[in-house]
């Protein structure tokens, strides 16, 4: 099985926002504090685990990448992938996710390699709309499940699927190809790459590659980027002095007095 993770990675959120806060600075902070979000790490422990299962599957990563510096390549090649293809994150913004999703789905369809099984962040970097996902299902036209847990190959080209759905668990079954968007779970946490493997890639040079130019047009412009003001929450505030007893008889008769008996 082939199996193509899909990897954007966050700035480490240890680090505070950078101010004044533009798309150039926040891509700075990606730059300098390189990190795979719990959602990236999440889409490649899986596909570590289908290895681990299958020591045929072949793994592939999309990486979004800052530069050719990037420290994300690095480590994510430590975990012995087979073929790690960084593009420059700069040409191909997520917040453009029609855009994105077609150039996708060309690099899918344009592979040596006829790709099984896209696993990728149920959020893609920092986008918290996570529209990316789905809509390389539809750019690709593959079948599509979402808030994904576990994967497991079943007997010929069937997936076996865990699904968070609210409280509950699903199991699906899927023949491939198809997309999976991912959400962490403490059974998807990614492991450690073992210290050979990390000593290894200090030695390897990276490039980038930009993904295939599409007939997409942007429909979308980013104008720029600003604080959110956090909500203001006024209430009408009452300090009940005296006692326990005091302060229970106090609080039973302003709740009888104002209607809330809740």
């Amino acid at each position: 099985m082939n199996v193509l993770v899909i990897l954007c990675g966050i700035a480490d959120p240890k680090w505070p926002l950078p101010l004044p806060l533009t798309a150039s600075a926040l891509r700075e902070q990606r730059a300098s504090y390189p990190l795979l979000s719990p959602f990236d790490e999440a889409a490649l422990e899986l596909a570590l685990k289908l290895r681990d299962a299958d020591p045929l599957t072949r793994i592939s990563v999309l990486l979004a990448a800052s530069s050719a510096q990037d420290k994300l390549m690095q480590h994510v090649a430590s975990f012995r992938i087979d073929q790690l293809i960084a593009y420059p994150a700069d040409l191909h913004p997520a917040w453009d996710s029609a855009a994105l999703a077609k150039a996708f789905a060309a690099q899918v369809m344009g592979s040596d390699t006829a790709v099984d099984l896209v696993l990728i962040g149920r959020e893609f970097g920092d986008e918290d709309d996570a529209s990316v996902p789905a809509a390389i299902a539809q750019a690709l036209n593959w079948p599509f499940v979402s808030q994904t847990m576990e994967v497991r190959q079943g007997e010929g080209a069937v997936l076996q699927l865990t699904r968070q759905f609210g409280p509950d668990q699903e199991l699906l079954s899927q023949a491939a190809p198809l997309v999976a968007a991912v959400t962490n779970h403490s059974r998807n946490k990614l492991r450690h790459p073992l210290l050979k493997n990390v000593m290894m890639t200090k030695k390897m040079v990276f490039t980038l590659t930009p993904l295939p130019t599409t007939d997409h047009a942007a429909l979308v412009r980013l104008e720029g980027l600003a604080l959110a003001t956090p909500p203001v929450s006024a209430a009408q505030c009452r300090m009940l002095a005296g006692d326990v007893a005091t302060q229970a008889r106090a609080l039973a008769q302003l709740l009888l007095t104002t209607g809330d008996n809740e």
